[in-house]
């Protein structure tokens, strides 16, 4: 009886099953229904500080609906990977781009692999379509779309600060000041990520930028031979500036690179960290209950203007088979509640309209944004200049006894030479807000 009873049971469990697996592939009126697999893209991320930022946007787009799948790719080596995957002909249907006048954008889309955005609607979505749309074109034709601006400056640790009853300096000397008081209670005021060298010519721009203005004006001087720069008042000065801080930093510091540093200073290990506010996700998610303030790099009292680059840009592949589903995220990740988000957290200033939210961790430089007093740096980058600025900065903080600065300059200023035509293009310049 009792197998009869479960054979019985399971006769009806099967035609049970049967009835719902078919329903599932009709409708009521029999008519089948076909099912549609989401459209997948590909999202190839290169900024390491926001990589857990966009997966999350990522994340909550595939939530949202079911037609569009979107992929994070992320590497060890974005910049090689993604010229690999060129010559493969695999190039990702979306690419975060770093700048709009670094090397890499001209390349690929001169290249023939990225698609024009022009007349697609999305450059209206920005704050001044007409003012940032020159710098965003190549050969006349616009292929980057910029979420935010980044700027530079010191982070501080407010809670090490109030601690210790110091207060934020306003000018060089009251820094100077802070830093050799810091010094003599035995603590680190500052931690430097000199064990990697592509922090140095940002950590130079940072003190020139605060009272000369734009280093890469300088350097497009002294490629046309106008003003060599061991000749250039502010950059000598500023340069001396930027090696005298080693002294409140950390001993050896060759040999801290940035992850370490970003780690020990979001641990309270320093007063100060001098970065781009690219770092503050990466220090907030280190320890999420710091609390930071970022500063302009303090100058002689004066109110000068804050200079800015387009961060993290958006591109898209010429080559994409579903443009139109890049289309559904990209005005997913153009609207006002992702874009504040990502602004929020990046520590940015957005670009897209209604995009800004609480960015009071900075509010000296968003105090100069809403005023208008700021300049976006739109020169050419010369990575050949670039590696030359941070060789020449390497070699002053490993052997100060051994080099000469005016020297280490015009060796500098003779590299710019050989790279005039590549410096003076016709992006060059700063245009102010």
């Amino acid at each position: 009886m009792k197998r009869k009873r479960f054979w019985k049971r399971a006769a009806v469990l099967g035609v049970v099953l049967f009835f719902c697996a078919t329903a599932a592939g009709k409708r009521q009126d029999g008519s089948r229904v076909e099912e549609r697999t989401p459209v997948e893209l590909t999202f190839f991320l290169r900024k390491r500080e926001t990589i857990h930022i966009f997966e999350s946007i990522i994340e909550s787009f595939n939530v949202s609906q079911d037609e569009v799948t979107v992929r994070a790719v992320v590497v060890p080596n974005p910049d090689i990977e993604l010229e690999m995957r060129a010559v493969r002909g695999e190039f990702p249907d979306i690419v975060e781009m770093i700048g709009s006048s670094e090397e890499t954008v001209r390349k690929y889309a001169k290249g023939g692999y990225l698609a024009p955005l022009d007349g697609l609607g999305l450059l209206e979505r920005m704050t001044d379509p007409e003012g940032y749309g020159p710098w965003l074109q190549t050969d006349g034709k616009t292929y980057i779309l910029p979420l935010s601006v980044n700027f530079k400056g010191i982070f501080l640790n407010c809670g090490l600060l109030e601690r210790a009853g110091y207060g934020i300096p306003e000018s060089w000397e009251e820094f100077r000041e802070l830093l050799e008081t810091i010094r003599a209670d035995g603590e680190l005021a500052m931690i430097f990520p000199d064990g990697d060298t592509w922090t140095y010519a940002q950590g130079w721009d940072t003190v020139y930028g605060a009272e000369w203005g734009n280093r890469s004006e300088a350097v497009r001087m002294a490629a046309e031979g106008i003003l060599p720069l061991q000749e250039n008042e502010g950059i000598v000065e500023s340069l001396e500036r930027y090696l005298e801080l080693r002294r409140f930093g950390q001993e050896e510091s060759w040999k801290t690179g940035y992850d370490e540093a970003l780690r020990r200073f979001a641990g309270g290990e320093a007063y100060m960290f001098m970065q781009g506010n690219w770092a503050y996700s990466a220090i907030k998610k280190q320890n999420p209950k710091i609390r930071l303030a970022f500063i302009p790099f303090p100058a002689d009292g004066r109110e000068g203007k804050v200079y800015v680059k387009l961060d993290a840009s958006i591109a898209l592949s010429a080559s994409c088979e579903h443009p139109e589903a890049a289309r559904v995220f990209l005005d997913y990740l153009l609207s006002e509640e992702v874009a504040r988000e990502y602004a929020e957290r990046t520590g940015s200033y957005s670009l897209i309209r209604g995009g800004n939210g609480d960015l009071s961790f900075a509010e000296r430089f968003t105090e100069k944004f809403e005023k208008g007093w700021f300049e976006l740096d739109t020169g050419i980058a010369s990575g050949y200049v670039d590696t030359m600025c941070d060789q020449m900065i390497q070699k002053l903080i490993m052997e100060p006894e051994e080099t000469d600065i005016l020297d280490c300059l015009a060796g500098v200023s003779e590299a710019a030479r050989s790279r005039r035509e590549e410096i003076s293009g016709d992006r060059g310049g700063a245009r102010s807000g």
